[in-house]
C-alpha cells in the first residue's frame, strides 16, 4: 500500500505522522513538506528506510491577522497545489494522510482534485485555521477531541515508545547521575522564551533538582545551574528519567507526558494563539493530569511554588494519568483508518 503524509509548522504537526510511519512500516510511505522544520524530523526516517522519500513543495504560513502577506497567499496557495498535484502523480498513493499545519493544506486540496483518498486529524480541543480548510476535502476527518460535529473521535497520534522509556539512558543523555529528582523545562519544538526566563530567575531550584531545558532551536539560557539541549531525540527516555516537567500546553506535549507518567506544570501560550493551548491546559487539568500557570508578567515569582507542588503530589497526579490512557492513546485506531483504504 502506498501512504503518503503530510503536515508541518511545528514538531506537533510531524511527530505524529512519524508514530504512524512507525506503526505502518512495511508499507510504502512518502512525505511530502516544505524545507522547514519537518524535513529535518523526517530525515532519519528516511535514513533508515522506513520513509521511502521525502518530497518538497512550498507552502506559506496561514495567518489571523490582517496582513499584506496574507493577500499574496490566494497566489502562494496555487502554486503550492501545483506542486503537490506533480508529487501526488508521480507517487500514485492509495491514501494521504494530513496531521494539520499550513505545509499540509496545499496537499490535501491538491488529493481531492486527482480523487485520491484523503484523512485529516485534529490534536486540539478546537480546529487549527489549516485543518477548518481541509475538513471541506477530506474524506474522513479524525479528532483527539470532539472540537466538531463532524469529526470521529478517536484520540492522539502518539509514539508506542513514549510508554517505555529507558531511565537510564535518559539520565545519561542529560548528564545526570540519578541522586537527585530532574526537572525537565520544554517550551515545544520552537522553544519558549518565558519558561526559560522563568527558570533562569529561579536558581533555588536548582537545590532541590537537576533541571534540564529543552530551549528550542537557536534559544540559549545563559546560567550555569541547567544542563540544555536546542532540542531532544530521546524523548521517550528522558521522559522516563523525568520527575516533574514545565511545559507549554501543546495537545500532543500534554499526552505524550500522560502516557508516560510525567506530572507536569503547564503553561499555556496565550500570545499570537487561538487559545487552543488553554483549552487543552484546561482538559487535563481537569482530569488530574497536571496543574496550570498563567503566563504573565508573574510566572518567575510563582514558578518554584508551583513546580513544588507537583512534584509533592506527584504520586496523586500519576495516578489520574494512569486512568486516562485509553482515552488518549489513538495511534491504533488512526492507523486502521488508514488501512481501510488499502486496494
Amino acid at each position: 500500500m502506498k501512504i503518503v503524509f503530510c503536515g508541518g509548522g511545528t514538531a506537533g504537526h510531524v511527530t505524529p505522522n512519524l508514530a504512524l510511519a512507525d506503526k505502518l512500516n512495511g508499507h510504502e510511505l512518502h512525505y511530502i513538506g516544505t524545507n522547514g522544520m519537518e524535513k529535518g524530523l523526517v530525515a532519519p526516517y528516511a535514513d533508515r528506510g522506513i520513509i521511502t522519500a521525502y518530497h518538497t513543495i512550498s507552502a506559506n504560513k496561514l495567518r489571523r491577522k490582517l496582513t499584506l502577506k496574507n493577500f499574496l497567499l490566494p497566489f502562494q496557495l496555487i502554486k503550492s497545489v501545483k506542486e503537490s498535484k506533480a508529487c501526488l502523480k508521480q507517487i500514485k498513493p492509495d491514501v494521504v494522510f494530513s496531521k494539520g499545519g499550513y505545509a499540509g493544506l496545499p496537499v490535501i486540496i491538491a488529493a481531492k482534485k486527482l480523487k485520491i483518498p484523503a484523512i485529516i486529524h485534529e490534536s486540539d480541543m478546537s480546529l487549527g485555521l489549516a485543518n477548518r480548510i481541509c475538513k471541506r476535502y477530506a474524506d474522513v476527518f479524525l479528532s483527539a477531541f470532539n472540537c466538531d460535529k463532524h469529526a470521529q473521535v478517536v484520540g492522539l497520534i502518539i509514539r508506542e515508545e513514549i510508554m517505555h522509556g529507558n531511565k537510564a539512558k535518559g539520565l545519561a543523555a542529560m548528564g545526570f547521575d540519578g541522586t537527585r529528582p530532574v526537572l525537565l523545562v520544554m517550551g515545544g519544538s520552537l522553544g519558549a522564551a518565558a519558561l526559560n526566563n522563568a527558570v533562569k530567575h529561579n536558581p533555588q531550584l536548582a537545590d532541590k533538582f537537576d533541571i534540564f531545558v529543552s530551549t528550542g532551536k537557536g534559544k540559549h539560557i545563559d546560567c550555569n545551574f541547567v544542563r540544555q539541549a536546542e532540542y531532544v531525540t530521546n524523548i521517550a527516555d528522558v521522559f522516563a528519567a523525568t520527575d516533574v516537567c514545565l511545559t507549554r500546553a501543546g495537545s500532543t506535549s500534554l499526552a505524550e507526558l500522560t502516557l508516560a507518567n510525567v506530572p507536569f506544570v503547564t503553561v499555556p501560550l496565550t500570545k499570537c494563539s487561538r487559545g487552543e493551548q488553554v483549552n487543552n491546559a484546561k482538559w487535563f487539568a481537569e482530569r488530574g493530569c497536571g496543574m496550570i500557570l498563567e503566563d504573565n508578567d508573574d510566572l518567575p515569582d510563582k514558578l518554584e511554588n508551583a513546580v513544588m507542588t507537583a512534584y509533592n503530589y506527584r504520586e496523586a497526579l500519576c495516578l489520574q494519568q494512569r486512568k486516562q490512557r485509553e482515552k488518549l492513546y489513538g495511534t491504533n485506531k488512526v492507523a486502521e483508518e488508514i488501512l481501510n483504504f488499502q486496494n
